[in-house]
């Protein structure tokens, strides 16, 4: 059934041991992606966001099914009716950033990323491969691992954050370039997540992408609110229009056209670094596998 459907009502042994009216209704519901893109309105072909939590994914609604595996991008049924994603998934997200601050003894993030955006205003003097998991889209490589390249002794904390916040946006680069070999256009997108409490890493986010990229108010409720909206509209009959509303946007960065450059040049040398790097990820695998 579609992610809408009411499939039945709660047995009586679940529903005396929640508390509940044993004639609550259960919906299908759908899968956290899809139903985070519910929870912000995102339905219509070309709504998108981007999600930086713990990992990242990069999610357009499609009126079609539209399935591109060689671009190692993810094409699903919506939890609506009529309507299908792509998603770009990446394994390393705002839990980069965390990391970072572990490492170097920083236990205030605002406070830090203050410092970086007081720092300059990028591109890093350094490149961050922020691949701590490994990568999916677009690699399929759970060998990859993080990378700090190009550093001396003047480095500093606030430039290597800066470069892993760089970094993490240039997998996104790599992903919206899935999406446009798959043949979907992106002309904007929300950030959700807990990444997008930082309005610096929106910014960066807008630069490396050249699309304006903005907040809502209440983002942060993310799938479980649009869980609610689906079992809504199962028991209400509503228009899904009327329900799966967008949130009325707090803040929006504009790409700025001499960084956009900037971080392109940037954005070639991450991909030709990884490229140079994955045999040796691939032999540090196999090394760790034979000792």
């Amino acid at each position: 059934g579609e992610g809408t459907d009411a499939v039945g009502t709660l047995r009586p042994a679940v529903a005396n041991r929640l508390g509940l009216d044993p004639a609550t209704v259960v919906a299908v519901g759908g899968g956290d992606a899809a139903v985070g893109g519910i929870g912000i309105g995102a339905v219509n072909d070309g709504d998108a966001y981007l999600s930086l939590g713990t990992s990242a994914q990069f999610f357009v609604t499609t009126d079609a099914y539209r399935p591109a595996p060689e671009t190692l991008l993810h094409s699903f049924a919506h939890a609506l009716p009529g309507r299908w994603f792509q998603m770009a998934a990446m394994l390393n997200g705002a839990s980069v950033l965390a990391w970072a601050a572990r490492l170097m003894n920083e236990p205030d993030l605002d406070a830090l990323l203050a410092r970086v955006a007081a720092n300059t205003s990028g591109p890093s003097e350094v490149l961050v491969l922020p691949y701590l998991a490994g990568e999916r889209t677009p690699h399929n490589d759970p060998n990859a691992r993080g990378v700090i390249f190009g550093a001396d002794p003047a480095t500093d904390t606030a430039t290597v954050v800066r470069a892993v916040l760089e970094g993490v946006a240039y997998t996104f680069a790599d992903a919206l370039d899935c999406l446009r070999a798959a043949g979907t256009t992106v002309g904007e997108a929300a950030l959700i997540g807990g990444g997008a409490r930082s309005a610096l890493w929106m910014q960066i986010l807008s630069d490396v992408l050249g699309l304006p990229v903005h907040r809502y108010r209440g983002g942060e409720l993310g799938p479980a609110f649009g869980a609610a909206r689906l079992a809504r509209l199962a028991v209400g009959g509503e228009p899904v229009a009327a329900v799966a509303t967008k949130p009325p946007i707090r803040d929006r960065a504009e790409p700025d056209a001499a960084r956009h450059a900037a971080y392109a040049a940037g954005h070639a040398r991450f991909r030709r670094l990884y490229r140079a790097l994955a045999p040796e990820f691939a032999a540090l695998e196999a090394e760790g596998g034979t000792a």
